[in-house]
């Protein structure tokens, strides 16, 4: 395919990373540019929002083809560029690797970083933080206010679950009894679904990375031995140092 791939990127993501990571396993040759979602709030210029509603990174567009929501962006890649395919040919198989990418997109990544760095009031200072950023922008960009509003309201949930400490034990247990299944699921397979790397070993990757730098790699104690030596093989493969995935390391 001769047409350019830009991805709209931002290095820390966890679903950019999802992304760069299976771009990398294609052997996909694309652009980057950066959109500061962390000091700038560039996700909310109106010619990004223009691009992606959402005003959420990623965004992969194909020549003139934009593509958002790393559920979409990921099949994608696979389905639109010549190279090793990445989703199994046998149907349940590739619907088992489609579940396990939802459900690794469906945890709260924001109470696994920020539950480490509470105040005696269980409060966090940098998501308190944020909300005012989000109302001052909010008071800047009218224009923006339909999407503001919304960001702001999940800030405000986000709070009010850190606050909590039952529901954020909640949320730690559902990595916990996912990472379980992880296990499990590799007993017979070098990878999450086969013994082939697939769309969801990208996830996996990103997301093993995350739990390690969250300080939630229950595995690092010998007691998962199979995701141990999983997430070896992933750190090994190029992929991971040509995605630039972050573990904290």
């Amino acid at each position: 395919m001769s047409e350019r791939v830009l991805m709209y990127d931002f290095p820390g993501s966890i679903c950019c990373q999802m992304v760069r990571v299976t771009l990398a396993e294609k052997g996909v040759a694309y652009d980057k540019q950066t959109i500061d979602i962390s000091q700038k709030r560039e996700q909310f210029d109106a010619w990004y929002t223009a691009l992606n509603p959402k005003a959420v990174v990623p965004t992969l567009a194909i020549g003139d083809e934009i593509i958002i929501d790393t559920l979409n962006i990921v099949p994608a890649i696979d389905a639109r560029f010549d190279g090793p395919s990445l989703t199994p040919a046998d149907p349940e198989t590739a619907q088992a690797m489609r579940d396990w990418m939802r459900d690794v997109m469906a945890p709260h990544y924001g109470v696994m970083l920020y539950s480490r760095f509470l105040d005696e009031n269980r409060q966090s200072a940098t998501i308190i933080g944020r909300g005012d950023e989000l109302r001052k922008l909010r008071a800047e960009r009218p224009e923006a206010a339909a999407l503001l509003d919304k960001r702001i309201a999940g800030n405000e949930r986000l709070q009010r679950i850190l606050a909590d400490e039952a529901e954020v034990r909640k949320h730690l247990d559902g990595v916990a009894t996912m990472l379980d299944r992880l296990e499990q699921a590799l007993g017979e397979t070098q990878f999450v679904v086969s013994d082939s790397w697939t769309l969801a070993d990208g996830f996996w990757t990103a997301a093993l990375a995350r739990f390690e730098k969250h300080g939630l790699d229950a595995w690092s104690d010998g007691s998962m031995p199979r995701v141990a030596a999983y997430y070896a093989r992933l750190q090994a493969r190029p992929s991971w140092a040509a995605a630039g995935i972050d573990n904290g390391k």
